[in-house]
């Protein structure tokens, strides 16, 4: 793909404002995706899957030494990454203007960063550490996203969730209960949207398990995709413009009996 004059690759600085410089390419035609959470697992397959499929990206995490060492050498279209820690809620949000700026503009806009959590032992402060992350710092760029679209006239919202969101877990609880909170606050804003009539789509991927390095110690893993596969498939939904996206297609059917299945029954087999 030609790069019209663009920088191949940018390095923000995390100190950096709205007052940067030049943009990556100003004049760049092609879609335009920023991925927050981009440093390992579903993001950074989803970075190199969309840059593969011709997307110029912005990218951020908190590891962006990882991204710059193992993300950027693989990806084929133009790209901008900087530090993003969503905790920092107000930070988190100038660094994602920072990254549309670079960009040139914004289509897709990919809310990724998360932590898991499992363990027989509720601790106070990992659990509201996780809630921190998987909950108040998604709904922060959710709403920012939102606005942003909102004011272009255009936009795609992608959040991941988890098949985790449908059922409740002994050892899960924080995290199960995170992602519920992500698929029912995609829904809603979908609803808002279509009630609204805005030219605004959004898809909730609810993944299966993936090999990644936030589950690769999980040993009851059953239908595994690598991260690779994962992307794919997403990409494939996001192209299509579709409001769930199951990964892999089989959580489809669990997720489908779930819905069926009295509450009783599944806590007994839980």
């Amino acid at each position: 793909m030609p790069n019209a004059g663009c920088l191949r690759y940018r390095k923000i600085p995390v100190t950096s404002g709205l007052e940067i410089g030049a943009e990556l390419n100003s004049e760049l035609t092609t879609s335009k995706a920023v991925i927050i959470g981009a440093s390992s697992g579903i993001g950074a397959a989803l970075a190199v899957e969309l840059s593969r499929r011709g997307y110029a990206l912005g990218l951020a995490a908190r590891r962006i030494e990882m991204m710059e060492r193992e993300l950027v050498p693989k990806l084929s279209s133009p790209s901008c990454c900087t530090f993003m820690d969503v905790m920092d809620i107000e930070a988190s949000i100038t660094a994602l203007h920072v990254l549309i700026r670079q960009l040139g503009g914004i289509d897709l806009l990919v809310i990724n960063a998360g932590i898991s959590g499992s363990s027989p032992v509720m601790e106070r402060e990992s659990t509201e550490n996780l809630i921190k992350i998987n909950v108040l710092g998604f709904a922060g760029m959710l709403h920012e996203g939102y606005r942003i679209f909102q004011r272009q006239g255009h936009g795609h919202i992608v959040g991941i969730s988890s098949i985790a969101s449908l059922l409740p877990h002994p050892n899960g609880s924080a995290y199960n209960a995170s992602k519920a909170f992500v698929s029912n606050y995609l829904d809603s804003i979908r609803l808002r949207i279509r009630r609204r009539g805005e030219n605004i789509s959004v898809t909730d991927v609810l993944p299966g398990y993936v090999l990644t390095p936030m589950t690769e110690e999980n040993k009851r893993m059953f239908w595994v995709a690598d991260a690779e596969k994962a992307a794919r498939q997403i990409s494939d939904d996001i192209i299509k413009r579709r409001a769930v996206s199951y990964v892999t297609r089989r959580w489809r059917l669990i997720a489908w009996l779930l819905s069926l299945m009295p509450r009783g029954i599944l806590n007994r087999i839980l």
